[in-house]
């Protein structure tokens, strides 16, 4: 189910007033620490007795509780080692470990050769390394005396790795990858940290583990939002019972042209397979023939519409004109991609288009947001350098656009106008493929069009909120990865959505 990742100003603004009232939070994380720890080195060797266990020392409240907790396990048998860095860490962590048994060495200095090479000896035979190096606080780059035995002890290394609360240097545009701390395993506490959940930093954290410390956090707070198939399950707009057809959503597709008309038929065809109470095709004659030759209940006359799809296989100008003439006035929410996403870049500004003032989902890939992008800022951006850093770029198309941006790739990046991201789990890489966002869009239109058809009925629901409408293209995101795992074609994945969406509407596994 969903989890909520927080800026860690906003965890530390959430932690002051129970510090301030001398509730125990580094006991409690110490203490859920130990119990990580304790449950990985009995996974890897049947026990804690006899194992041995490194504590990578800094200065601050990160080096405590692993301190803490690197107690515990010296009490439960384990041989433990600290290792402190700089000149001073957690005194009272410190003293813990001491008094459990624990070695102590000083490692704070490129000239203490000897305490390096205990270090490396005993960091190379340690079952189990606990990085309480540097926190969220914590400056970018390591000091050169730790970089390089990180970098001098990563051949050696045997063991497993638990990065307490953040991986130490966690800076995705920081690069010597050799020189840092690769962690198998991240115990994070109050809440998960928004720099752990960039797809760039996944080497270095390895899979993360949220501990609840009873700070309260509201969602509302949230920057980022994680969604996998459990949040499909339960959050999938289900037919009512007492609905009918235009309840249930009409959605409108203007997608295909005379020269791309598979566009066109595989985007109404996942508008069909979604779930749609209707489907209307506004484009091209040719195009109409070949859906309703596959899709007799498809529509293709004007009429009511709760959603339009745009874009996909370049649909002739003079069909994107009827639409904007239909839509004018209203706040149909409208889907755009591919092709359609040039006509956003050619606006000047978003304000007074016809696109203005609506729910506006935008899917593009790495390549056709840097066209979007160099035409809005009026510079070049590459492909490259949106690859090399998703969600910002996400992000800021979409406080330039007021859309909310689906970046598509292995790690879809969904951002609202206000910065807050949403992130579906990735789908299979049979996802990869011609004609895989058509399917897409349609999935995402006739999600669309459901919400706003239950607006027109619901007086009290006739407006929802960007994250919303960002949670939605989420939901569509994870409904196109389940069909993904069902076929290798786009034709396969449209197909496969009438399976995938039975099972979630009649409730079988």
């Amino acid at each position: 189910m969903s989890v909520f990742a927080y800026l860690s100003e906003t965890i530390r603004e959430a932690e002051k007033p129970l510090l301030e009232a001398g509730i125990p939070l580094m006991a409690r994380a110490a203490r859920a620490l130990a119990n990580s720890a304790a449950a990985m080195l009995k996974a890897d060797h049947g026990q804690v007795t006899g194992t041995r266990v490194s504590v990578l020392a800094g200065p601050g409240n990160n080096a405590g509780d692993a301190l803490f907790a690197a107690a515990t396990l010296g009490r439960r048998g384990a041989a433990v080692t600290v290792i402190t860095l700089f000149d001073r860490t957690h005194a009272d962590g410190l003293a813990a470990a001491r008094s459990s048994g624990a070695q102590v060495i000083a490692f704070t200095s490129a000239e203490a050769d000897a305490a390096r090479a205990d270090a490396l000896r005993e960091l190379s035979r340690a079952d189990l390394v606990l990085d309480g190096v540097l926190g969220t606080g914590g400056r970018r780059g390591l000091p050169d005396h730790i970089s390089s035995l990180i970098a001098d002890w990563a051949p050696h290394r045997t063991g497993r790795l638990i990065a307490v609360d953040v991986p130490s240097d966690l800076d995705p545009n920081h690069t010597g990858a050799e020189k840092r701390l690769h962690a198998d395993h991240t115990v994070t506490f109050g809440g998960l940290k928004t720099e752990l959940i960039d797809p760039r930093v996944d080497e270095f954290t390895g899979t993360a583990d949220v501990i609840d410390i009873g700070l309260g956090l509201d969602p509302r707070l949230a920057a980022a939002e994680l969604l996998d198939r459990d949040d499909l399950v339960a959050g999938f707009p289900r037919p009512d019972e007492t609905g009918h057809k235009y309840s249930r959503g009409v959605t409108g597709v203007l997608a295909g042209s005379e020269d791309y008309p598979g566009a066109g038929v595989l985007t109404t065809t996942s508008a069909v397979n979604t779930g749609a109470g209707m489907v209307r095709y506004l484009g091209s004659p040719l195009v109409a023939e070949y859906v309703l030759g596959l899709h007799p209940e498809v529509v293709n006359a004007s009429g009511r519409i709760d959603s339009v799809v745009l874009g996909p296989g370049d649909p002739e100008p003079e069909f994107v004109q009827g639409v904007a003439e239909a839509l004018a006035g209203n706040r149909t929410p409208v889907v755009v991609d591919a092709g359609g996403l040039d006509m956003i870049a050619r606006a000047e500004s978003m304000a007074g288009t016809w696109l203005a003032d609506r729910p506006l989902i935008i899917t593009p890939h790495a390549a056709e947001l840097a066209r979007l992008l160099s035409r809005l800022l009026g510079e070049i951006i590459t492909a490259g350098r949106i690859g090399a850093n998703p969600m910002r770029w996400a992000q800021r198309a979409a406080e330039l656009t007021g859309a909310i941006v689906l970046l598509k790739g292995h790690h879809t990046v969904i951002a609202a106008p206000d910065g807050h991201v949403v992130l579906p789990t990735p789908g299979p890489g049979t996802l990869a493929t011609a004609g895989s966002g058509d399917v897409l869009a349609g999935i995402l239109g006739t999600l669309a069009a459901i919400t706003a058809a239950h607006g027109r009925y619901d007086s009290e629901d006739r407006t929802r909120p960007p994250r919303e409408w960002a949670r939605l293209a989420g939901l569509g995101v994870l409904l196109h990865n389940e069909a993904g795992r069902r076929a290798v074609t786009a034709s396969g994945l449209a197909d496969a959505l009438a399976e995938v969406v039975g099972e979630l509407i009649h409730g079988t596994d």
